[in-house]
């Protein structure tokens, strides 16, 4: 019988807002994250199965998936998702969307369908370096035989972001790591919402 094939998923997500409210945010989810103080950021890091039933019960998707306020922002996440590495832009702005870059080796780069395409001048521009960085990060991009890790870890030197090992999911032993449980308020909300969307969905396409 051949081995199932263990699931790789994990990531970082790195907002400009301090601990406090940063936590705050994470309570109004439902994904358990740990919060991680650094230097000028604030990184949240899946820290647990998601609280919502399927199919929100990804963690790491749900967290790259979520919408951060504009008091957060500009906010950048880098994540693995099995083969594929994948970063989003949280852009300044009140009405700014995000932004997606996904990366698979062998085929390099490619966008996600329906959402604004993340280019390396946005990803220079929420990191604050400066824009000759663009060009070294072009060249990791366009290297289709590197490995995802080793693209996602040299993305975060050339965008000089702290918290290179938080990508994996090595956070239990960052300095100042605090595990942010979901409020229960919260849960039953987004199960309350997501079930109302589900019920609409069928009844449309009953008609």
């Amino acid at each position: 019988m051949p081995r199932a094939v263990r699931s790789r998923r994990s990531g970082v997500l790195l907002l400009h807002g301090d601990v406090k409210t940063v936590s705050a945010w994470v309570r109004q989810g439902v994904v358990p994250s740990y919060v991680v103080p650094l230097a000028g950021w604030t990184a949240v890091v899946p820290g647990g199965p998601s609280q919502a039933g399927k199919p929100y019960d990804d963690a790491v998707h749900l967290l790259l998936a979520r919408r951060v306020p504009s008091r957060m922002r500009a906010a950048l996440g880098l994540f693995r998702l099995d083969d594929r590495g994948v970063v989003v832009v949280h852009p300044r702005g009140w009405r700014a969307l995000p932004r997606w870059l996904v990366w698979e080796r062998g085929d390099g780069v490619s966008g996600l369908p329906g959402h604004p395409a993340a280019r390396p001048g946005d990803m220079a521009m929420a990191a604050g370096v400066v824009p000759e960085s663009v060009r070294a990060i072009r060249e990791i991009l366009t290297d289709p035989t590197a490995l995802i890790d080793d693209v996602l870890a040299d993305l975060m030197g050339v965008l000089a972001l702290p918290g290179e090992r938080l990508i994996n999911g090595q956070v239990k032993d960052a300095e100042g790591a605090v595990l942010v449980e979901p409020a229960a308020r919260a849960v039953e909300r987004f199960s309350r919402v997501t079930k109302e969307d589900k019920e609409i969905r069928t009844e449309l396409e009953q008609l």
